[in-house]
């Protein structure tokens, strides 16, 4: 993982504690798959899997004022997951493996998933750039607002002087042509992973 990433996350994670819930979702897109393939160590189940991560993004959110600082926010984040998938699991056969085999998360181990999905995000974020680029000016600079620089339509409408309405259907277009010209799934989720890359 680079410094600069680091750096963003223990960002995120301090603006997290002051609540700021994009932070929160930023730090949850950024982690969700690679919990996931994670946790299919140990179940196939994704509903349990998706329960879990999402309960301990709640938790993160609930707990907010009085979490720790973290210096390395992606272990704390596999940590806090470890624990809440083993009480999710915790009357199923998997829970013996999860528990025995992995009551420690090394920090390798979370850099090398961490490595393989930014090389998937990385990939994506390059086709949807091209694809953004090719968008009508207005489009473009209506997405890059939106989702780069993570303003609000409010914001939005108000550096623009167009009305919320305009800004919106010409983002929910921009986002359909995306979705043609690129062929990714849940790109919604992807496209706020432009302001990490």
């Amino acid at each position: 993982m680079s410094k600069d990433r680091d750096i963003l996350e223990i960002q995120l994670w301090e603006a997290l504690q002051s609540g700021e819930q994009s932070a929160l979702q930023q730090l949850y897109m950024s982690y969700y798959k690679s919990l996931l393939q994670y946790g299919m160590r140990y179940t196939e189940d994704r509903d349990t899997l998706k329960d879990s991560i999402n309960n301990t993004f709640l938790y993160f959110w609930e707990k907010r004022e009085s979490i720790g600082t973290a210096n390395h926010v992606g272990n704390y984040i596999f940590k806090s997951y470890q624990r809440q998938l083993v009480k999710d699991l915790d009357r199923t056969t998997k829970f013996e493996a999860l528990h025995e085999s992995n009551t420690n998360i090394d920090i390798a181990d979370v850099e090398e998933f961490q490595f393989i999905i930014s090389q998937e995000e990385n990939t994506r974020v390059t086709i949807l750039k091209n694809a953004i680029l090719q968008l009508p000016k207005r489009q473009r600079e209506l997405v890059l607002l939106r989702y780069y620089e993570g303003l609000s339509y409010e914001e939005i409408t108000v550096k623009t002087n167009l009305s919320k309405r305009a800004v919106y259907n010409q983002i929910h277009s921009a986002i359909n042509a995306l979705k043609k010209d690129t062929n990714l799934q849940n790109l919604k989720q992807i496209l706020p992973l432009l302001i990490l890359f």
